[in-house]
């Protein structure tokens, strides 16, 4: 009888444990089951985003160049009267006809900005490799942006060493980048001095700007590369700005195979920099 017992009570345990394991069983089929379905609209979610972005780009890159040809075809009409082609012109128009080239021209880096991010979002971005000399082109960036230095009274300097020898790259998206950063310093810097740098370091060249601009809080220096972004949201309703050239200025780099960081202290300035190395052989597309 003992016997007897013990094995029906065993006989009852292993049938409560095969009564459990089933359950246990089917609840793990449902979540699976629920598993399997959030999978599948976080892939469906994904593959609409990736064409939302690609849309996205398409039409960044369309408008882009619509806008582009007739704000070309602005500027060089405005450039001829400006040049007396039409006749002279006099000191009361020559003012506000000037107003509207730098503003043209303004608007028309902005369309590039746009244009630029679209190619690189959308894989068709490429760099045009060659030689290229570091001293010409940080004195080309300065000469481009010397009249906003002057007509803000700063100091405006640039500083390459003799001996730096001819670099490898893309020396178009090179000026762009320091033309960014350098405009970006010139623009936040209300006195004081802006100084572009470039120096050889091994087999790589740091390139730097340097203000004695408003500076950047600690907590916003993370987020200064993001796209569409400002460090702070109140700069640009007094500086302006799109928050594009920084964004398109490390993707650039990035392309290059390099970094990009800024050292900064709120009402002390700030010093952007980016290293690449000083022979690109090989570089990403965008």
């Amino acid at each position: 009888m003992e016997n007897r017992d013990e094995f029906g009570e065993l006989a009852e345990y292993v049938n409560k444990m095969s009564a459990e394991l089933n359950r246990l069983y089917a609840e793990l089929r449902v979540l699976n089951e629920d598993l399997q379905q959030k999978v599948q609209e976080l892939e469906e979610k994904s593959q609409q985003l990736e064409i939302a972005s690609r849309h996205k780009s398409d039409f960044l890159a369309s408008v882009s160049h619509e806008l582009r040809t007739p704000m070309n075809a602005i500027l060089g009409f405005n450039e001829m009267i400006l040049g007396g082609i039409y006749g002279d012109v006099g000191p009361e128009l020559k003012g506000p006809l000037t107003d509207i080239q730098d503003s043209g021209k303004h608007l028309l880096r902005l369309i590039n900005n746009v244009l630029d991010l679209s190619k690189i979002e959308a894989g068709l971005m490429e760099l045009a490799l060659a030689d290229y000399s570091v001293q010409e082109t940080v004195e080309r960036v300065k000469n481009s942006l010397r009249s906003l230095a002057e007509e803000k009274g700063l100091d405006f300097v640039t500083a390459v060493p003799e001996d730096v020898p001819l670099a490898r790259g893309d020396a178009g998206r090179i000026t762009q980048c320091l033309t960014n950063l350098a405009g970006n310093a010139l623009k936040f810097t209300r006195q004081g001095r802006v100084e572009i740098s470039a120096n050889r370091r091994g087999d790589a060249l740091v390139y730097r700007v340097a203000d004695t601009g408003i500076g950047i809080a600690g907590d916003q220096l993370a987020t200064v590369f993001g796209e569409f972004r400002q460090a702070d949201p109140t700069i640009a309703t007094e500086f302006g700005g799109s928050g594009l050239g920084l964004s398109i200025t490390k993707k650039f780099v990035e392309m290059h195979g390099g970094r990009i960081w800024v050292e900064s202290e709120l009402g002390k300035g700030s010093t952007f920099a980016f290293e690449i190395p000083l022979r690109v052989e090989g570089a990403k597309t965008g």
